[in-house]
């Protein structure tokens, strides 16, 4: 998920994002896991990209946030859409089945 964002952000230069790690759905077993130190093979270069959080002192602890470098989940997960438009395309996302689709940030 963080590769993903960061490329995002990448391509819109001046932006920047904020998010909600709680917010972000987990698939089960994935925290146990976590807390258990197993990660996957390309966690370590994954995790490069920790250094573009700027709050990474007061967010490395949490325990949902390695699963932000996991790539087991890779795909299309993230999309960015007007504030005011969220809600609306959350709803139409639900609609359509994507039940675990969330705002994040």
């Amino acid at each position: 998920l963080a590769g993903h964002l960061l490329e995002m952000l990448r391509a819109s230069p001046g932006t920047a994002a904020t998010l909600q790690l709680e917010s972000i759905p987990l698939l089960d077993g994935a925290l146990e896991t976590t807390r258990s130190g197993i990660t996957s093979s390309l966690y370590p270069a994954n995790s490069q990209a920790m250094t573009a959080f700027e709050n990474l002192n007061q967010v490395i602890d949490t325990p949902q946030f390695p699963l932000l470098f996991d790539p087991q989940t890779s795909g299309g997960l993230l999309t960015s859409v007007p504030a005011e438009m969220g809600d609306r395309c959350l709803a139409a996302l639900k609609d359509l089945g994507y039940t675990h689709s969330q705002r994040i940030g």
